[in-house]
């Protein structure tokens, strides 16, 4: 700071103490700003040395940097003004330990060390106080002008106020004083004795005791005090409980308490009552509460106090009426009994919120601050009450302060009892308990009603259960009629692109095929997905599932779409807890629709981003963050909550808005039975953000079967032997097809019966899987597996039974699970994926190889 001061970077630096041959580098004002303090510290434990009494200092020795010539010249001074005999030893500058002499202190090679107000007094303890050397606002001795302007205000602020310096040190330096309270060896012995100290205090008074309070927002100013008081002291406290602040007093006036918890009065009141008082710990306001049909102040009014309590002499009454509380003084003021209630305004303003006066306000007129003190029985317990007013002193402005705030919190109680509503609007209760009779009237002749509608509900609800039933059954059969011929075409597009020396152009719009085909299929099953959204019947699943794996299957699946549109297309991992329980599936439609859709609206060579981001975990489950954004079009503010809905499109081109408008509806509905919400921030021009955060439980890693996707060298099924049961002819021959072509030998059954009747009369193991259509005639899929899983052979449990049906709905997969099957695959095929099911059903079962 010197350095850049002599630089001329500014004008004035404060905090600078006069050191004779320092003129040529700083110009010194007239006026100094005020004095430091020195302190002469003790070690905290050290009793032989009491605070500010000088006599105890006698024979010991006080160390001192000898370079502090001022503050040595003071030291000086206090000791000979004091008449302290002690011993003053040097130490220089090679002697000091990181800039200071504690060591020495702390070791008990000095009894007391000279220090300053800011040195740490934790360890030690100050035992006495006395101005140090000013200190001075200097300039640069070639500033002339600032100096004559600085010595011109600092004169005229010495002029006005010759104790301003003083005034702004307490201010800064307001419980500089604290921490040379200690409590000694006598005081110690005491409190081992004494143990546990009984306090007397009103129940349920806020905001001074409130521990009875149902609602538990804070203790009250009495028992956070007091933990502070046995911090500082080690003594224990338990609670006399009163119904009154009267009834308190009077509890410590006959020795049943050792102390109130809350005296409101000043000494001079005290000592009528023939009470001691301790130092403050708390100041609250009191306030005048009138009814409203009289002015205050004014003449021949009738006031009201708390018992135990005195009405302030600046306050004019009448007459002056007692009551045992708050609540009572308030309902008199209400009724007109009294004119207004004077006492502590928190506790009064909480009063009135919890009985709803109607007549009562608050008068601002009066607010007179009330230091708040425990007392005790007079003649005081001596040691008990320097302890306790040791402990209060020990505790700064600031802290006080904090404790009072922290409980002002009123607890604001709406409810309203029979009795409150009664002296509060006479007229309201007597219109509330003839609404009450007319209601119950209306009632009674409503049963009959009531009865009739329920009876006409309840048919209409069985009526509605019988259309949702047979909407689920019309949905399934379309979904099965639908994806039917879909195998056909896609299944045949499949093996034709398959076969060797197929024309360029046929192979394109077989591609063209395929590709209108699964358009068409993910349009069947987004309005199939909406229809179970609108009955009710979505459903998430919690199954294990790897983090890391989904998004890579995202990423993979996602690249060639992205160069199709030639965009760049980019995933962020952040994943620490890989293993989770929830619906992989669904989470991985949610995000491939996001991510399609940034596709569609974001012009080539733009960047679509993918974030997969594990951002906590709470209670054994991963919070992840997942975004979609892009650097597209973006949507305008009015259509930013109606694209969610459904059937709606934003799209300004019927090429890029193509779809039935469900996806984001149903993404919407997926993450919103997964715990979270899909939300959006957009602006049009600057591209769009679709996220959601949700919470899955973690799963161990052993949870879940580890996938590979090693390259196939060759057929992946030779001399497989399969069971086919399938009726349609043309999905057998597709089927067929698709499994010689890697080597697998094929039976076909046509009904579900002809296929348990081919494996009963094969040999044992020799058929190595079976695949299941569902719906078939004669038999079908799913009484087909059961009748197979309980034939009396070996191989009938083992046996991998596959379901390959175009029934896609989650409770198609349930009931396959539990007729016995290993597998499920829907139609159209997906022939990589028919063939990883076997493969992965034969790895599972090689007894059966």
């Amino acid at each position: 700071m010197i350095d850049n001061f002599m630089a001329g970077e500014y004008d004035l630096m404060g905090g600078t103490y006069y050191l004779e041959g320092m003129e040529e580098y700083f110009s010194y004002p007239d006026y100094n700003a005020g004095y430091g303090k020195s302190l002469i510290l003790a070690r905290r434990n050290d009793s032989s040395i009491r605070t500010y009494d000088w006599k105890s200092m006698n024979g010991k020795t006080i160390g001192v940097y000898e370079n502090a010539r001022e503050n040595i010249r003071r030291l000086k001074q206090f000791i000979e003004s004091n008449a302290i005999d002690c011993t003053i030893k040097y130490y220089n500058k090679d002697q000091l330990f990181n800039g200071n002499l504690y060591p020495y202190l702390e070791s008990g090679e000095i009894d007391m060390l000279l220090g300053n107000i800011a040195d740490d007094t934790e360890v030690f303890r100050p035992v006495a106080t006395f101005d140090s050397q000013p200190h001075y606002i200097v300039t640069t001795p070639d500033n002339q002008d600032v100096l004559e302007g600085l010595n011109m205000a600092l004169e005229k602020i010495a002029d006005s106020n010759p104790n301003f310096a003083e005034e702004c040190y307490q201010a800064n330096f307001p419980d500089s004083g604290t921490a040379s309270i200690y409590i000694n060896d006598e005081e110690r012995a005491y409190i081992e004795q004494k143990k546990t100290v009984s306090i007397a205090v009103v129940e349920n008074w806020h905001p001074l005791f409130c521990i009875e309070y149902a609602e538990g927002l804070h203790n009250g100013l009495i028992p956070d005090v007091l933990e502070e008081v046995k911090k500082f002291t080690g003594l224990e406290f338990t609670y006399v409980y009163a119904e009154s602040y009267a009834d308190a007093l009077k509890l410590v006036q006959e020795g049943k308490a050792d102390m109130m918890g809350a005296f409101l009065g000043n000494e001079e009141q005290g000592a009528e009552m023939n009470l001691a008082l301790t130092q403050t710990y708390g100041t609250l306001n009191d306030i005048i509460a009138r009814n409203k049909s009289v002015s205050f102040p004014s003449e021949g009014l009738v006031g009201a106090v708390v018992e135990g309590l005195q009405m302030p002499a600046g306050i004019k009454t009448e007459e002056v009426l007692y009551y045992p509380n708050a609540a009572d003084a308030l309902s008199a003021v209400n009724r007109g009994e009294a004119d207004f209630f004077y006492g502590l305004s928190a506790n009064m303003e909480e009063e009135i919120q919890r009985h709803h006066y109607t007549k009562v306000v608050p008068n601002t007129l009066v607010n007179n601050a009330n230091d708040i003190v425990f007392a005790m029985k007079s003649p005081a317990e001596t040691d008990l009450l320097t302890v306790m007013n040791k402990a209060i002193n020990s505790m700064s402005s600031e802290e006080k302060d904090t404790l009072v705030n922290q409980n002002m919190i009123s607890v604001g109680m709406s409810s309203l009892t029979v009795v409150d509503l009664l002296y509060a609007n006479p007229i309201l209760f007597i219109t509330v308990i003839a609404g009450v009779f007319l209601l119950v009237v209306f009632l009674v002749l409503m049963a009959a009603r009531s009865r009739v509608r329920s009876a006409k509900m309840q048919a209409s609800l069985e009526k509605a259960e019988a259309e949702n039933k047979a909407k689920g059954e019309f949905l399934s059969r379309m979904s099965h009629e639908i994806r039917t011929p879909m195998n056909a075409i896609v299944g045949l597009s499949d093996l034709t692109c398959m076969l060797k020396d197929v024309p360029e152009d046929v192979s394109s719009n077989l591609i063209k095929i395929r590709e209108s085909s699964h358009y068409l299929l993910r349009l069947i099953s987004d309005i199939l997905d909406m229809s179970r959204i609108d009955s009710g019947m979505m459903t998430i699943t919690s199954e294990p599932f790897s983090a890391v794996r989904l998004v890579d299957e995202v990423q993979n699946i996602m690249a060639s779409e992205a160069r199709k549109y030639d965009l760049e297309f980019e995933i962020h991992k952040k994943i620490k807890d890989d293993i989770l329980a929830g619906d992989a599936v669904r989470l991985k439609q949610v995000l491939m629709n996001l991510i399609s859709n940034a596709f569609k609206f974001t012009p080539a060579g733009g960047l679509v981003q993918l974030y997969a981001e594990q951002t906590g975990n709470r209670d054994g489950k991963a919070v992840y963050e997942f975004r979609v954004a892009d650097n597209g079009t973006g949507i305008s503010k009015e259509n930013q909550q109606r694209i969610f809905e459904a059937f709606e499109q934003a799209g300004t081109s019927s090429a890029k808005s193509q779809g039935t408008g469900l996806g984001l509806a149903i993404s919407r509905t997926i993450v919103k039975l997964m715990g979270g919400e899909l939300k959006l921030k957009s602006e049009p021009g600057q591209g769009s953000e679709f996220y959601f955060t949700i919470e899955m439980p973690v799963e161990n890693a052993e949870d879940i079967q580890e996938e590979t996707s090693e390259e196939r060298e060759g057929p992946c099924l030779l001399d497989y032997h399969i069971l086919l049961a399938e009726d349609n002819d043309l999905n057998a021959e597709i089927a067929q097809e698709l499994l010689k072509m890697q080597g697998a030998v094929i039976q076909r059954a046509r009904n579900g019966k002809e296929a348990v009747e081919m494996f009963e009369k094969s040999r044992p193991k020799e058929i190595r899987a079976v695949l299941m259509d569902i719906q078939m005639p004669v038999m079908n899929g799913l009484e087909a597996a059961r009748a197979i899983r309980k034939l009396g052979r070996e191989d009938a449990v083992s046996i991998p039974i596959i379901a390959m049906t175009a029934n896609s709905f989650k409770e198609d997969v349930d009931a396959a699970a539990a007729a016995g099957m290993d597998g499920f695959v829907t139609k159209p095929v997906d022939a990589e994926y028919l063939y990883q099911v076997l493969q992965k059903a034969a790895a599972s079962n090689k007894d059966s190889l």
